[in-house]
């Protein structure tokens, strides 16, 4: 095969997985712009800035966690399913972002690499979902839920 066929070949691919990325509105941007927030803040371990991503009434169910969990849980262990966990690389493909007024669902598949306890590396994908909720100009997450990603076929 040419170099040529093999690099229109690679083009097409790469623009049909683009086209597969969902287009954003600037208010759509604002809150994925959340979500980047969000892994950045864990990354960091941020404490306060990942409590205060969570809106007072807010109610979620990670999928390691056997029922859903409210902001007391969240303050009082923020890391709690991190601890002794160092979150390494993250890649975050969008998958739909809905604004409808002063909420957002936001949907997207999350792969990480992580060090475990023991000192080795973990790859996990998941997806994620988010509501989010727009109070005096500042977005906070109301719910969410998270499930492991199933492979790609």
């Amino acid at each position: 095969m040419s170099h040529f066929v093999i690099s229109a070949f690679l083009l097409l691919v790469a623009a049909s997985c683009l086209e597969q990325q969902p287009k954003l509105s600037p208010e759509q941007k604002q809150v994925w712009s959340m979500e980047e927030k969000y892994w950045q803040i864990l990354a960091a371990f941020d404490r306060e800035g990942y409590i205060a991503l969570w809106d007072e009434n807010t109610v979620a169910w990670p999928y390691p966690l056997p029922n859903p969990i409210r902001k007391n849980v969240i303050r009082s262990d923020p890391f709690g399913l991190w601890k002794g966990a160092g979150l390494k690389n993250v890649h975050l493909e969008p998958k739909a972002v809905q604004v409808f007024a002063d909420v957002a669902v936001v949907y997207y598949i999350v792969t990480d690499t992580y060090t475990k306890r023991d000192g080795s590396s973990e790859v996990e994908s998941i997806r994620i979902t988010h509501t989010w909720r727009k109070t005096n100009g500042t977005w906070h997450i109301i719910g969410g839920m998270s499930a492991p990603a199933q492979p790609s076929k």
